[in-house]
C-alpha cells in the first residue's frame, strides 16, 4: 500500500520552506524560490536513478539550493532540534540524513523543521519513520570487535568518537569487545552466541576483517556439516553481514567497498544496511584447508616482504616499506609452476577499463546466476526436478618458469601506497581471482614495474608480466632443473631457442641470468605468512555479504544532474 504524499510550509532557521514528502524523497525549497506546479510535480516524479545517481545533493550551479534526502538514506528522525534541545518548542523535528562529499565521502547532515503545531510535527515524524521501517532492512543489533593493536593503535578512539555516536543516533543496539591477542576475533566467531544479532562490525585493519571472515565461515560450515577439507564441497554463506570500520595500516577492503578510507562513511553505510556480495578464496595444502582469504595472496616478493617485516615490528607500519627495500636489493626470484582454470566470460577481463563499483553490472549478473543455480540445486535435493546438469569441466592451463612474484587479487587492492591497486579492474563478486605473474627480469625493469604499481600508471604493460582472470589455480615450487626450458602460455609467448628471447606481439625481452638461491618463498595470505609453498586455491562466488555500497562513480561535477537534465529533457525544439 502506497503511503500518502505530504506537503506543507514549514520553517527552517525562521525562513518558510515548502516541504514535500513522497514514497522516495523528502524535499525542501524556499517558498520565495518555489517553482511552478508543473516543475514541482516533475521534481517528485523523476525516475529514482535519474534523480539521485551521481548527484551532489546540496550543490547546484544555478545559485539556488536544491535540498533533498532519499528516504533510504535518512539515518534517523528525532523530535526537537539537533543542537539546542533545551530550547525546543515541541513543534520541531530534525532529519538526519546522508550528505555526499567529493571522492565518495559520506557525512551526516541534520536539518531541523518547525511545524505550526505539535500534531503536524507528530504526523511528519510518524510518516517518515514508517517509510524508513518499510524500506530496506537495516541492522538493529550488531556485535562490535575493536582491535586496539592494529595500525597505529587508534581503533578504540576512532570507534568511541566517530562511530558509536552514529550507531546510538540510529537506534542500533551494540555489544562491544576489544581483542586482547592474535586470532581473538577468529575465536569469538567460533564461540559467541549470535542469536538476535544482525551483523558483525570489526574496527581495525584488513587482518581483523580476515579473522572475522575465517571464523564466521568455519562456524557456518561446521553447523551445516560441511567437510571443509573437501575441495569439492559447496560452502554455505554465513547469514550475518560483516562491516568494517577502517583503523589499520592499509585498509584495502574499505577502499574497494566504499571508495574512501573513512570511519564515518563506513559507519553510515552500515547503519543504512547497504549490502555487497564478496568472493572468498579457500586455500589448501595437500587437500587440507589452510585458511580463507578475502583480498590477496602473494608469493615471491610480496611473501618475502611480509616475512622480512616481522624482523622490524618495532618500526611500526613503516616496517613494510623497509622490508620492501631490503627485498628489492636482494633481487630474489623463484622457480615454480602455476596451473589455472581461466574465466571464459569474455564480458570482462583484468585488462579492461571497467572497474567494480556500486551496482556493478558484472557482479549483479553473477549474483543472479548464483541464485538460479542455488535454487536448481535445492529443487534437485528435494526431488523437484529429475535432471539438472550443473557440472562444469575444468580446462587447466600452465605457466612454468622463474618468477619475481605470483600474486592473486580478489579485490583491486587500492590504498594510499597504490592508488589503483594490484589489479585495478578486479571485481568483488564475479567468482574469479586475478592471477598476476611477473617473470624474472632485470633489476631496472623490475624497478620500473614497482614504481608503476605505486602510482596510477599501467604496471601490466611489460613483456615479463602476465595477467589472467581465473576460477581456481594451483602453485608448486620447482627446482632450477625442472624449469630449465620455461613453458609459458602458448597463447602469450613463444620461446626462440636460438636467440634465447621470448617473443610476443608487443615485443621481446632477453632471459636474465637466474639469481634464485632459495628453493621456495612464503605466501602472503591477507598479510599473514604461510610457509607452505604448494597450494590449491578455489574461488567461492559472493560467499559473504558486507555492509557497504560499493564505489560510487561521479562522472560530471560541473553541472547539476537534476536541473540540467530536467531542462534538457523539457526543451522544445
Amino acid at each position: 500500500m502506497a503511503l500518502e504524499t505530504l506537503s506543507a510550509v514549514l520553517e527552517i532557521d525562521d525562513q518558510p520552506y515548502e516541504v514535500c514528502l513522497n514514497s522516495k524523497v523528502l524535499t525542501w525549497d524556499k517558498v520565495a524560490l518555489r517553482r511552478t506546479e508543473k516543475r514541482r510535480e516533475f521534481s517528485l516524479d523523476l525516475p529514482e536513478q535519474n534523480l539521485y545517481e551521481n548527484f551532489d545533493f546540496e550543490y547546484c550551479i544555478h545559485d539556488r539550493s536544491i535540498n533533498r534526502a532519499k528516504l533510504t538514506e535518512i539515518v534517523a528522525i528525532k523530535a526537537g532540534p539537533t543542537d539546542k534541545p533545551s530550547q525546543s518548542n515541541n513543534r520541531e523535528f530534525t532529519v538526519h540524513s546522508v550528505k555526499r562529499k567529493k571522492g565518495n565521502k559520506w557525512r551526516l547532515h541534520s536539518e531541523t523543521f518547525v511545524c505550526p503545531d505539535t500534531a503536524t510535527r507528530d504526523k511528519w515524524i510518524k510518516r517518515i519513520q514508517t517509510s524508513i521501517e518499510t524500506g530496506p532492512v537495516r541492522p538493529q543489533r550488531i556485535f562490535v570487535i575493536v582491535n586496539p593493536y592494529g595500525g597505529k593503535g587508534k581503533a578504540p578512539k576512532i570507534y568511541q568518537k566517530k562511530v558509536a555516536p552514529l550507531f546510538e543516533l540510529a537506534g542500533i543496539i551494540t555489544e562491544d569487545i576489544a581483542t586482547t591477542h592474535a586470532n581473538h576475533a577468529w575465536q569469538l566467531m567460533l564461540d559467541k552466541d549470535f542469536n538476535g544479532v544482525d551483523g558483525i562490525v570489526c574496527v581495525g585493519g584488513d587482518g581483523t576483517f580476515a579473522e572475522v571472515v575465517n571464523g564466521l565461515i568455519l562456524r557456518t560450515q561446521k553447523d551445516a556439516g560441511i567437510n571443509i577439507n573437501d575441495q569439492g564441497s559447496k560452502l554455505i554463506p554465513p547469514k550475518l553481514k560483516i562491516g568494517i570500520i577502517p583503523a589499520g595500516s592499509t585498509d584495502v577492503v574499505v577502499y574497494d567497498t566504499t571508495g574512501y578510507n573513512d570511519p564515518v562513511t563506513s559507519a553510515l553505510q552500515i547503519i543504512l544496511g547497504e549490502t555487497l556480495g564478496m568472493d572468498v578464496c579457500s586455500v589448501f595444502h595437500d587437500n587440507e584447508l589452510i585458511r580463507y582469504t578475502v583480498s590477496f595472496l602473494g608469493y615471491g616478493f610480496f611473501g618475502d616482504v611480509v616475512r622480512e617485516s616481522e624482523n622490524y615490528r618495532w618500526v611500526g607500519p613503516k616496517r613494510y616499506e623497509l622490508a620492501g627495500a631490503m627485498q628489492f636489493m636482494g633481487n630474489k626470484s623463484y622457480h615454480g609452476e602455476v596451473k589455472y582454470v581461466p574465466n571464459l566470460d569474455e564480458g570482462h577481463s583484468p585488462m579492461d577499463q571497467n572497474p567494480c563499483g556500486a551496482r556493478c553490472n558484472i557482479c549483479t549478473r553473477k549474483k543472479s546466476m548464483l541464485d538460479i543455480n542455488t535454487n536448481q540445486r535445492s529443487q534437485q535435493a528435494e526431488g523437484g526436478v529429475d535432471e539438472i546438469d550443473l557440472d562444469e569441466t575444468d580446462h587447466w592451463n600452465s605457466i612454468k618458469g622463474e618468477f619475481m612474484y605470483v600474486n592473486a587479487a580478489l579485490v583491486s587492492g587500492m590504498c594510499d601506497k597504490s592508488p589503483t591497486g594490484v589489479s585495478p579492474a578486479a571485481h568483488l563478486g564475479n567468482g574469479c581471482v586475478d592471477l598476476i605473474v611477473v617473470r624474472k627480469c632485470s633489476r631496472l625493469n623490475y624497478l620500473r614495474h614497482l614504481m608503476r604499481l605505486s602510482s596510477s600508471a599501467n604496471h601490466f604493460d611489460f613483456n615479463f608480466v602476465e595477467v589472467h582472470r581465473v576460477k581456481k589455480f594451483k602453485f608448486r615450487p620447482l627446482t632450477p632443473d625442472e624449469t630449465s626450458i620455461p613453458a609459458y602460455s602458448a597463447t602469450m609467448d613463444s620461446l626462440d631457442l636460438d636467440s634465447g628471447l621470448f617473443r610476443r606481439s608487443s615485443g621481446s625481452y632477453n632471459l636474465p641470468r637466474s639469481t634464485s638461491t632459495i628453493s621456495s618463498s612464503s605466501w602472503n595470505i591477507d598479510g599473514e605468512i604461510n610457509r607452505l609453498p604448494a597450494i590449491d586455491v578455489n574461488v567461492h562466488c559472493q560467499l559473504i555479504n558486507v555492509f557497504a555500497r560499493g564505489i560510487e562513480q561521479f562522472e560530471d561535477k560541473t553541472s547539476c544532474n537534476f536541473c540540467c537534465k530536467a531542462n534538457k529533457n523539457n526543451t522544445v525544439t
